[in-house]
């Protein structure tokens, strides 16, 4: 009988997955290119947190107040190295 094995999601792999789903956002893609700000969502523990909880991907695509403050977050972030 063969063994079936299931690989689950790294946080890394989560990460991609929620910065792919929120690049259909114009202003998550401004941001996320922008050399300033693309170091700090893939390092910056306060962003990944917020990144890694699917129900969070689809406040920031629906709420524009909440899309908002997660980009002053991570521009925050940004400056306080």
């Amino acid at each position: 009988m063969s063994e079936i094995i299931l690989l689950k999601a790294t946080s890394s792999s989560k990460l991609k997955m929620a910065i792919e789903n929120l690049s259909s956002e114009e202003w998550f893609r401004e941001l996320y290119v922008d050399a300033r700000y693309t170091h700090v969502f893939w390092h910056n523990n306060k962003i990944i947190k917020v990144l890694l909880i699917p129900a969070n991907i689809e406040v920031l695509k629906k709420d524009e107040k909440k899309a908002q403050e997660f980009i002053e977050l991570v521009k925050d972030c940004s400056t306080n190295k």
